[in-house]
């Protein structure tokens, strides 16, 4: 039996079209951080802006769960993504007109984090619908390759577009990234889901149903409650980047399409490593890089040097994805598919929940202590933390 994912056309045709609009997500992220410093100099604005883009997750996360339980998962990611078309291009139109003050960008980050919120349960219950059960492990392997390709490559499109044609051009190139993944989407063949065993029921007890599936599972319980020590404290000081790159390592938007880069390098190593054996992957190797992440945290506080930050911050892309791939390798492979959107959606809800908690906490702890003070003692919190939450293996 073939296991590798690449093998089928389908899962093939969508990793073509999902890189392609990934590419434009970098872009974007590196070019929204990138303006609201620009816009205020702040690191409390830049961790305001931060926390838009993941908030909404945390708001309706399991609501977008119980949908992506419901209907046709094709349509509504079709339907989400042409919105954010309209929502990028339309903030690339107006920076290029002058319009955007902090206020606007913050308007238009929520906007695309309720859409990006609204897409995560969707878009992590579509993988298993294109390929078998036994193709899956290397589906969500390649995925995050491609993922942190485009988090390297895309930066790097960033720092030069930014550069040469301004921060409306970026946007826009976000807007219109999107078409390749609707084109995609369009054109594959999704397997069937599992039949549920019941008729859907109302909303709120349906999400009930979802609480209860994990409360009784303890290693999905328990790897959700470390992805939150890892996102709120790791993931958290990591969107404090476009501080790092130019009030601590004077660098400008050249060094944060650096930095950014550095992360996906790290997490590229880390994608071909679980895109090739999972044997070692379990719930305490995700507690064990948690762990790891906070002390490279601490490294990245103390340093003052841009060229010894960079493999620090390499270290760090592969830690923290072998806990972000490496839970949902896990999750996964463990969850029953009809419960699968509501699943994926609380571990959305904690994953980019936690970054925009984190990423606003550490924004405003910076603007009153410093950056990097409070970036080592965040690094100090979450080792500490992982160290005392109890993960189990089945």
């Amino acid at each position: 039996m073939n296991t590798s994912a690449l093998s089928s056309r389908n899962f093939l045709i969508y990793l073509i079209g999902s890189t392609v609009s990934l590419h434009g997500l970098w872009i974007y992220r590196v070019a929204l951080g990138w303006f609201a410093w620009q816009l205020t100099g702040s690191e409390f604005w830049v961790g305001l802006v931060a926390f838009t883009q993941f908030a909404p997750a945390v708001v309706f996360g399991p609501i977008f769960g119980v949908l992506a339980d419901r209907f046709d998962r094709r349509r509504a990611s079709i339907i989400i993504n042409a919105l954010g078309t309209v929502n990028m291009l339309s903030l690339g139109v107006l920076a290029w007109l002058g319009q955007v003050d902090i206020h606007v960008l913050t308007a238009q980050s929520l906007i695309q984090g309720a859409l990006d919120g609204a897409h995560t349960p969707v878009r992590m219950t579509l993988v298993p619908n294109l390929v078998t059960r036994g193709q899956l492990q290397s589906a969500i392997a390649s995925a995050s390759i491609s993922f942190n390709v485009s988090r390297f490559i895309g930066p790097a499109i960033a720092g030069a577009v930014i550069a040469t044609y301004g921060v409306a051009a970026a946007f826009a190139i976000n807007g219109v990234s999107y078409l390749a993944y609707i084109f995609a989407l369009s054109i594959v063949e999704l397997r069937p889901s599992v039949a549920r065993s019941k008729p859907p029921g109302h909303v709120g007890a349906e999400m009930l149903d979802g609480i209860r599936y994990i409360a009784q599972h303890r290693t999905i319980r328990g790897l959700l409650l470390i992805i939150a020590v890892a996102s709120v404290f790791g993931r958290g000081a990591l969107e404090m980047m476009p501080a790092f790159a130019d009030a601590i390592f004077q660098r400008g938007a050249s060094g944060l399409a650096i930095l950014t880069a550095s992360l996906g390098v790290g997490s590229i190593a880390s994608g071909l490593l679980l895109s090739r054996s999972t044997a070692w992957l379990d719930s305490q190797a995700i507690r064990v890089a948690v762990v790891l992440a906070g002390v490279f945290i601490v490294i990245l506080g103390v340093t003052d040097s841009f060229w010894f930050a960079l493999p620090v911050v390499v270290s760090l892309g592969s830690i923290l994805s072998v806990c972000g791939v490496g839970s949902q390798i896990l999750i996964q492979t463990m969850v029953e598919d009809e419960v699968r959107g509501r699943v994926s959606s609380f571990w959305g809800m904690i994953a980019f929940g936690g970054t925009a908690l984190g990423s606003l906490v550490v924004g405003a702890a910076s603007a009153a202590f410093g950056l990097q003070d409070t970036v080592v003692v965040t690094g100090f919190l979450c080792a500490a933390v992982a160290l005392l939450t109890r993960v189990r293996n089945n």
